[in-house]
């Protein structure tokens, strides 16, 4: 199995707002000095959050340790009970830098079945490198769904995500992957600044140019607290 490209240390700053505001976030996009361009067809995200028994990728972010990486299952498009070629991903946090580790999964992951042979599957569809810590991470916590619009400036070095319609099913009770109901949430708009880590000053201009304060926000955080502590 051929691994994907490893994505390379980045910046990834984030601005929150209600949802409720899309309409004038997205004018701010468009009538950004930066020139910011459609990149890609909007698209749903899906993700399958793995955490350690004692759920240490949350207690981490929670407590502010700033280099922490968590483990999901990744893929796009609608979201139903058989999820194909998902990718696995180790996404890596060093402060305001961000990196991830992935791999494709060949075939697919039947979400009517137990969350044993989900991660049975799993196992078996992955290099010797990533064993350890899925073996590590052996407890699903939640799966996390929204849309996503995708921008990005005319020279390709400042990309801009615009994330929302977050919804979130609990796993940490069940034993079926529970893809139907939902936990209520607080519906917000994130925006995502991504840029090389030679585009600082240029990133920090184009952050300055929307008026919001930069937030920490992780939509696993948000979903984990969401439900039964």
């Amino acid at each position: 199995m051929k691994p994907l490209a490893q994505i390379e240390r980045r910046y990834e700053l984030k601005l929150v707002t209600p949802e409720t505001g899309i309409s004038v976030v997205r004018s701010w996009i468009r009538l950004h000095p930066g020139g910011f361009r459609t990149a890609f067809p909007p698209r749903r995200v899906n993700s399958i959050y793995l955490d350690t028994p004692g759920y240490r990728n949350l207690s981490e972010n929670l407590a502010g340790i700033e280099n922490r990486q968590k483990l999901r299952l990744r893929w796009y498009g609608t979201l139903s009970s058989v999820v194909e070629n998902p990718v696995l991903e180790i996404k890596i946090k060093e402060a305001q830098m961000g990196h991830k580790k992935q791999e494709k999964l060949n075939g697919s992951l039947d979400l009517t079945s137990n969350w044993k042979d989900v991660l049975s599957l799993a196992k078996t569809a992955v290099p010797p490198s990533f064993l350890p810590i899925l073996k590590q991470h052996s407890q699903p916590t939640i799966i996390n769904s929204y849309q996503r619009e995708y921008y990005v400036t005319p020279d390709q070095q400042i990309r801009l995500t615009l994330d929302f319609d977050q919804r979130v099913f609990d796993q940490r009770l069940s034993m079926m992957p529970n893809w139907k109901r939902p936990l209520p949430i607080e519906k917000e708009l994130v925006i995502e600044l991504k840029a090389p880590q030679n585009q600082t000053d240029r990133i920090t201009d184009i952050m300055g140019h929307f008026p919001l304060l930069r937030s920490r926000n992780s939509k696993y955080v948000k979903g984990m607290m969401s439900g039964p502590r």
